[in-house]
């Protein structure tokens, strides 16, 4: 990942500094903070490889952005954004470690599905650098994990996976305030032209992942009846989150995918 400049490093560091701190506060040990005697309690609509597939798919996010983290570390320069990211990646470790011991007694990690492997390395290698990773992973990724965490407090109402999900999403949304913290600054000293690209990177890359989704599950009806809203409504959430960071589409308001 190439060196660029970070605007981060010269214009108002200290929010960085704080939620910096903050992280350290609020490390947590999984063997400690999991009460692992209980066992995975799966409700009757959901089988186990299911359950294995949806879970395995969060293990994947979690080192996938572990690895952006440590190579981030090689490009950012600025001291509290640094802080941030070297920290962000031992939380990642650890919620991968968590969503893995939890899989151990169903069957253990499935693989990782094809569609969301293309996305996390298109985001890895965009072509704005490690601006557009932070935006992708940071604004996009942490914050859809989040509402994943809600879609299984639902479908899959396990105490345990309840217990580990309310551990992970306060390390989540810390990971979704230092993206929007960084990128705010650094979206304010790009150009006009350059805001709408970054924009329209990260909009293309939610609809090709969309679309071949929709694709994936179109004969089986799950496409237009639970899939097709929730992706509208994901690219709403995340769509808002690029304007309060500065980015917004290029022409009209078109809502994607």
């Amino acid at each position: 990942m190439r060196h660029v400049p970070d605007p981060a490093s010269q214009d108002r560091p200290a929010r960085l500094r704080r939620l910096a701190e903050h992280a350290r506060r609020a490390q947590w040990r999984a063997d400690e903070a999991i009460d692992w005697r209980q066992s995975p309690k799966l409700p009757l609509w959901i089988s186990r490889r299911q359950a294995r597939q949806s879970i395995s798919q969060l293990y994947h996010g979690e080192l996938a952005t572990r690895r952006l983290c440590g190579e981030l570390l090689d490009s950012v320069t600025s001291g509290p954004a640094r802080d941030c990211l070297a920290i962000q990646r031992r939380d990642e470790r650890r919620h991968a470690t968590a969503y893995a011991r939890y899989l151990e007694p169903l069957g253990g990690l499935e693989p990782i599905h094809p569609i969301l492997a293309d996305a996390l390395e298109s985001a890895r290698r965009s072509p704005f650098g490690p601006l557009g990773a932070i935006l992708a992973y940071h604004v996009v990724l942490e914050s859809e994990v989040l509402r994943v965490h809600g879609a299984l407090a639902q479908l899959l109402p396990c105490p345990l996976l309840a217990q580990i999900n309310r551990l992970v999403a306060r390390d989540e949304a810390r990971h979704v305030a230092f993206g929007r913290h960084y990128l705010r600054d650094a979206v304010a000293a790009m150009p006009q032209e350059t805001r709408r690209q970054l924009y329209d990177w990260i909009q293309g890359l939610w609809r090709r992942s969309s679309d071949r989704a929709l694709e994936r599950y179109e004969s089986s009806g799950l496409a237009c009846g639970v899939l097709r809203p929730w992706l509208q409504g994901g690219w709403r959430h995340h769509d808002n989150a690029l304007r309060q960071v500065g980015l917004s589409a290029a022409v009209g308001e078109g809502v994607a995918p």
